[in-house]
Order: structure tokens, then C-alpha cells, then sequence
């Protein structure tokens, strides 16, 4: 197997490109749902079944790219993550934000988001047009992962500079990387002198086995709650107004349909994922631990292998009519939050954040135009498929 030319190339239009994607997903499940790289020495793994059963069995599939050092790559950084644990200790270093991250603390916070998604709504609208990323949704998530780490709101530019510097291949990352450590070490060094009510404040007084946290755990802890908490949210904000553009009757059907919203939440992040389908993602790739067949293929011990959820997002055997937006599909088991004991720990709080949005959208918005003669830009970033421009007009 080959990875086409077209996987990393970021200047494609990204409605052509997700287009391009899904049909190269539709061949591989077809004809090599399980499948080896040889440039990257990786296995690619592409139907449904075998995309949940890798990540329900972590003691076939681990995540402990410590066995496969090569493979560690992504943010530019020494901290470990949870992301990179296997239970045990996974679990005991997960139960210490669990509760931060519950459906009901979440579901707490609905006034909180709506204040700011009214906030920056009340500006987009006044504009008209408007460049939705930079004046939506950017600003959100990072705004809303700011306050529940307790870092001051206003400087959401600053840390979202950091934030993609640390996380696309550039020159800044290293920059970026020590200007966040610097940030959170002195936000560390606050919070024990004077704690407040926020996860960073829990996590300096939580123990494991009795033991405080290390530095490097805490810091970990902080890079990945930060990163993790705004970047695919962002992503599902601009990739909401692609598919409503490509189903204009989508916004109407949600202002006369309120009680539909959560379900239209589910297939935006089913069909147009924030991700694409590399080789090369720290978050869902495992490490085979024994040799193990899968998919009629022998994967050996210490082989990489790598989930294709967008892939598993339209297996027909699972999804009737896959390749149709139907933003009343039920059931609607994506596997764009993953499985297992890695489940995105902020899906609730994603949903929370795109179902405020699209439903004060649908409410003060009539329609929703991409501006003509502009040029819909991807994010240039190894992993996430998103948008990095997007102009559209706001019509009330």
C-alpha cells in the first residue's frame, strides 16, 4: 500500500479534498481494509469492526509509543501525556479530571459558553462579512478551555499562537513550546500559594498512590488539556459551515427543529471529522504487543499500527447511505471521539460548545454564504483537517 499523493498536499480545496478522501477511504475498505505502508512501517487499518476492536483492546494495542520511540512525534515536547499511558496508570491519571470533564459539569457551564457565543455572534453579525474562523471559531473553544484552566481569557490570541505553533510543523515551535512551559510554570507556582477554583488548582492537590504529581506530569497534564481542548473544536466549527453550505436547507431545518440540533451535531462530526486519515497520529496510533491477526492480515510484535476513523465513519455495514449529510441519522455510533478507554475525555464538552453555536446560529441567522472569489484555505497541520480561512456572509 500507498498513501496517494494527495493526503498531505494542504493547498487542495478542502471540499475537494474531503471528497478525494472519502473515496479513497471507500477503495481501501473495499480492497485493503487492513493494509501495510512500507515507507512508513505502518498498518493502516480502515472497516469499522477492526478500527473499534484496535482501540477497545489495549493490551493487544497499546498506547505506549515508549515502545516504538521513532514514533513519538507530533507536539514538540518532553512532558508525558495520558494520551500515551495504558491502563493502569491511565486510568488512575484519567480519574483526576473526570469529574472537571463529566457530562453534568459540563452541562454547567452552558450559560458561561452562550455568553461568549453571543458575544462574538452580536460582532460577526454587525460585520455581515466576516472571516469565520478568526472571528468565530478560533476564538470560542480557546476562550472556554482558557477559563476552565484559569488562564486570563483576553490573551485567547496569544495562546492560540502558541497553541498552532506548537502543534503544525514550523519554525515557532520550540519558541512557542518554551513561552507555554514558562506560562505554566508560574501559573503552577500561583495556584500553590493561592489556589483557585480551576482544573489546574485540582491537579496540583490531586495524588496517585499517595504521591502529588510530578513536574512533568503536570505540565503534560497542561499541554494536552490545552491543546486538546480547543484544536478539534475549532476544526468542527468551520467544518459545520462547509456542510451546511454543501445542504443549504440545513440552518432552516434547525431554526424550525431546535429539539434536531444535537442529532445534526453528531453527523457534522461523523461525515466531516477534524482529522485525516496519515500515518502519522500519536493519538491513534497503538503498538502491537504480541503478534495478532486482524482483518485476515499477521501484525507482528512492535508494529505500528494506525486507526482510520474517517474510514470507519462511512463502513456502509455500519452507516445506511453513508455518503449522505442526514443530520437526523440515528443511530449514529461515530468514531470521530474514538473508543475505548481513550474516548476524548472533552466530548461532552465539544458537543456542549457546537450545539450552543449551530443553535444561536440557527436563531439569529437566516443563511450562511461562502464568499465567492475567495479561496477556502486548509490548515496546514500534519493531523487535523480543517479550515484556516474561511469568508462568509452572515444574512439575518
Amino acid at each position: 500500500m500507498q498513501l496517494p499523493a494527495f493526503i498531505d498536499d494542504h493547498t487542495i480545496e478542502p471540499r475537494e479534498y474531503h471528497r478525494r478522501l472519502r473515496e479513497w477511504c471507500r477503495m481501501m475498505r473495499a480492497s485493503h481494509p487492513v493494509a501495510y505502508d512500507d515507507e512508513s512501517k505502518t498498518w493502516l487499518v480502515s472497516r469499522y469492526e477492526d478500527v473499534v476492536r484496535v482501540q477497545s483492546d489495549y493490551t493487544t494495542f497499546s498506547s505506549e509509543h515508549s515502545l516504538n520511540r521513532e514514533r513519538r512525534q507530533v507536539v514538540r515536547r518532553d512532558q508525558p501525556s495520558i494520551i500515551e499511558l495504558d491502563p493502569p496508570r491511565h486510568r488512575q491519571m484519567r480519574s483526576l479530571i473526570t469529574a472537571s470533564f463529566s457530562a453534568r459539569t459540563i452541562a454547567e457551564m452552558a450559560p458561561q459558553i452562550e455568553r461568549i457565543v453571543d458575544e462574538l455572534l452580536d460582532k460577526a453579525i454587525t460585520e455581515g462579512h466576516v472571516e469565520w474562523m478568526d472571528s468565530f471559531a478560533n476564538p470560542l473553544p480557546v476562550m472556554v478551555i482558557s477559563d476552565m484552566l484559569g488562564m486570563p481569557r483576553a490573551k485567547w490570541r496569544q495562546f492560540k499562537e502558541w497553541n498552532d505553533a506548537l502543534t503544525i510543523d514550523d519554525e515557532n515551535g520550540a519558541r512557542a513550546s518554551e513561552a507555554f512551559t514558562e506560562y505554566f510554570e508560574q501559573s503552577i507556582e500561583e495556584r500553590r500559594r493561592q489556589p483557585r477554583n480551576d482544573i489546574l488548582s485540582l491537579l496540583i492537590n490531586s495524588e496517585v498512590d499517595g504521591e502529588r504529581l510530578s513536574h512533568d506530569e503536570l505540565m503534560g497534564f497542561c499541554f494536552t488539556l490545552f491543546i486538546a481542548g480547543n484544536i478539534t473544536t475549532t476544526s468542527i466549527l468551520g467544518n459545520a459551515l462547509l456542510c451546511f453550505d454543501a445542504n443549504p436547507q440545513t440552518l432552516t431545518q434547525l431554526k424550525e427543529r431546535p429539539e434536531i440540533v444535537p442529532s445534526a451535531v453528531e453527523e457534522i462530526i461523523r461525515y466531516m471529522p477534524p482529522f485525516r486519515a496519515g500515518l502519522n497520529d500519536l493519538v491513534l496510533g497503538r503498538v502491537a504487543k504480541r503478534d495478532v491477526e486482524i482483518g485476515g492480515e499477521l501484525i507482528q510484535k512492535g508494529a505500528y499500527v494506525q486507526i482510520n476513523r474517517l474510514s470507519a465513519n462511512f463502513d456502509e455495514q455500519v452507516f445506511p447511505d453513508a455518503e449522505r449529510f442526514d443530520i437526523e441519522r440515528n443511530p449514529n455510533k461515530h468514531q470521530s471521539f474514538g473508543h475505548g478507554v481513550h474516548f476524548c475525555i472533552g466530548a461532552p464538552l465539544a458537543r456542549l460548545e457546537t450545539k450552543i453555536a449551530l443553535t444561536k446560529l440557527a436563531e439569529r441567522v437566516k443563511k450562511t454564504h461562502i464568499v465567492e472569489g475567495e479561496p477556502l484555505e486548509q490548515v496546514r497541520h500534519q493531523l487535523l483537517f480543517g479550515l484556516k480561512r474561511l469568508p462568509i456572509y452572515l444574512e439575518v
